[in-house]
C-alpha cells in the first residue's frame, strides 16, 4: 500500500502538480480499477479498455500542471467519455465510409464475378485507406467519402489548397502502389481512386 493512500484527492493533485510521480501511482491505485471496469462495460475488448485507460491517465499526468480538476474522479470519467464517444463516433464513420465503398463496387458490376467478395475488397481498401499518416488519411476521407472540394478541405483544416492537393495525390499514389498488383481491384475501385480533384 502506498505512504499516500491516506491523503485525499485534493492533496494527491497538491503534488502532481509538483511532479510527485509516487502521487501519481496512488492515484491509478485508486482508481485504475474501477474506471477500467467502466470502459470495460462500454467497449468490446479489453485490449481497447486497456489502451482507453493508459491514454485517460496519460493525459491526466501530462496536463497535471495546468488542468483545473475541481474532482478527480469527475475528471478521469469525463476523460474516459471523451475517449469512447470517439470511438464510437470512428466506428460509424468506418460502418458509413465501409458502405459507401460496397455501394461503389455494386456500380462495378462487370468486374465482379462469384467468387469476389465485395465487402471483404472494400474492407481491404478501407485498411490501406487506415494505413495512410493521420493528416493525408483526414485530407483523402474528406475528399473522397464527404465529397468536399479543395477549397473546403483547405478551410476546415486550416491548410493551403496547394497542401491539400499534394496530400491527395500522395494518397492516391500509396493506393494506387497497394493494388498495382490487383487488377480486378484497380478497375473496382475505378472513379474513387481516379476521381478529379
Amino acid at each position: 500500500m502506498s505512504m499516500l493512500s491516506n491523503y485525499s484527492d485534493e492533496q494527491l493533485l497538491l503534488l502532481l502538480k509538483d511532479d510527485h510521480i509516487p502521487a501519481f501511482n496512488t492515484i491509478y491505485e485508486r482508481y485504475s480499477r474501477q474506471v477500467y471496469l467502466y470502459i470495460l462495460s462500454k467497449v468490446d475488448t479489453n485490449d481497447t479498455a486497456k489502451d482507453i485507460l493508459q491514454e485517460v491517465f496519460t493525459s491526466l499526468w501530462e496536463r497535471r500542471r495546468f488542468a483545473k480538476i475541481d474532482s478527480l474522479k469527475a475528471y478521469l470519467y469525463q476523460g474516459v467519455r471523451h475517449k469512447i464517444i470517439d470511438i464510437y463516433r470512428k466506428e460509424a464513420n468506418y460502418r458509413k465510409y465501409l458502405q459507401q465503398l460496397i455501394e461503389h463496387f455494386d456500380a462495378h458490376p462487370h468486374v465482379i464475378t462469384d467468387h469476389y467478395d465485395i465487402k471483404l475488397k472494400a474492407q481491404e481498401v478501407l485498411e490501406a485507406i487506415n494505413h495512410l499518416p493521420a493528416k493525408m488519411k483526414e485530407v483523402f476521407m474528406l475528399s473522397r467519402f464527404e465529397n468536399m472540394s479543395i477549397e473546403q478541405i483547405a478551410d476546415k483544416l486550416n491548410l493551403s489548397p496547394q497542401t491539400v492537393k499534394n496530400q491527395i495525390s500522395k494518397a492516391l499514389k500509396v493506393l494506387r502502389t497497394h493494388y498495382q498488383s490487383d487488377m480486378l481491384m484497380m478497375i473496382a475501385l475505378g472513379s474513387l481512386l481516379y476521381q478529379h480533384y
